[in-house]
This record gives structure tokens, C-alpha cells and sequence, in this order.
């Protein structure tokens, strides 16, 4: 069971080109039998993108009840600012460490046509929302950081040794220490001496 993406944007474009207007279910996709397969979480996110891909759209707008993501969680940092602009890569890790405007898989079906996502707020319309696009590009007076996010359950292990970098297959003795133990690797931030 997985997308097939040449089949459903042929489909789908041929569908809707004869329509001006479509409403269009998210959640629901249809298996090559006819029978129907309810989408995961994000769902919504991720068909409006598939759409948008499938008519080569300009910009895929997805309203929903906030004013586009914000750069830290509100119910940790008070009054935190709405990104303005983020890349498609920003936003996948911010995804994927907990914010949660949008689908991070809702990147995929308009990475390719390099169709820029607007996140906008249906009860405020008149908000501007947040900007995803191919690259972001900054501004000089922009801010270094674009967001924070965070997870809980997880631990953080640092190894430090001297001369450590000049050393061959070090990183991969150590992972191969957690692959024994059947233990997910997520991230390796290193140092010259570090690695954690």
C-alpha cells in the first residue's frame, strides 16, 4: 500500500481540468481495486498537496485555525512570532521535532514542482500566515533562528575523547553499540574531540 504518484496525478489532473471549482475530501484515497483507503494523520494536508501537484497549481493554500506556524510553542514561550518565511527543509525538521501546523509529508507532492505552501487562518483571513517555499531566502535584518521545537522521550549520550576525529570507524563502533542493543539513532551533533 503506497501512493502512486504518476497514476493520481494523471487522474486527478485529467478530472479537474474540466471543473472550475472542486471540492475535494481529504483523509480518502482509493486503492487500485476501487476499494477506498482512509489516509493516516495529516491526511487533509497531504491531498491538498497531491492536488496542488496534480494541476501544477501556483500555491497550495492550506486554511486551517491558526495564523501560519509560530517560532516556538505558545504554550511554553509567551506570544511567540508567526515565521513569515520558512524553506521546505525548515519545516520538515521543525515537523518532525513537534510543531504541528502541518503535515511534514504534506512537503513531498509540491517539493518537486517547487509550489510554495501558504499555511492561512480561516477566522482571520486577513492574516498573512506562513510562507513554505523551495529556499528561504533571509533578508539581513532577518533572525539567525527560524523556529524551535522539541520532543520529549529522549536521552542524549556525549562521548568524549582525545584525538578522537583523526580516528577511522569511531562514529560507526559506537552505533553499532546501540544497533546490538536495538536502540533508534536519531541525530549526531559532533565536536573534534565529541560526539553525542
Amino acid at each position: 500500500e503506497s501512493f502512486d504518484e504518476h497514476t493520481t496525478y494523471k487522474v486527478l489532473a485529467s478530472i479537474l481540468r474540466s471543473h472550475e471549482y472542486a471540492v475535494i475530501p481529504g483523509f480518502y484515497g482509493s486503492m487500485p481495486n476501487g476499494k477506498i483507503k482512509t489516509f493516516s494523520r495529516g491526511g487533509s494536508d497531504i491531498t491538498g498537496s497531491i492536488v496542488a501537484s496534480a494541476i501544477k497549481a501556483n500555491i497550495y493554500e492550506n486554511w486551517t485555525d491558526v495564523s501560519g506556524m509560530l517560532m516556538a510553542d505558545p504554550r511554553i514561550v509567551d506570544n511567540p512570532k508567526v515565521i513569515d518565511i520558512i524553506s521546505y527543509s525548515e519545516l520538515r525538521e521543525l515537523s518532525y521535532m513537534g510543531a504541528t501546523v502541518i503535515h511534514e509529508d504534506a512537503i513531498f507532492p509540491v517539493r518537486k514542482s517547487a509550489i510554495p505552501i501558504n499555511i492561512r487562518n480561516t477566522n482571520q483571513p486577513s492574516d498573512n500566515g506562513t510562507k513554505i517555499v523551495p529556499s528561504a531566502l533571509r533578508q539581513e535584518d532577518d533572525k539567525m533562528i527560524t523556529g524551535v521545537a522539541g520532543k520529549i522521550g529522549f536521552s542524549s549520550i556525549t562521548v568524549e575523547k582525545g584525538m578522537m576525529n583523526p580516528e577511522l570507524g569511531f562514529a560507526r563502533k559506537v552505533l553499532e553499540v546501540f544497533e546490538k542493543h536495538k536502540i533508534p539513532f536519531e541525530h549526531l551533533p559532533t565536536g573534534i574531540d565529541t560526539m553525542s
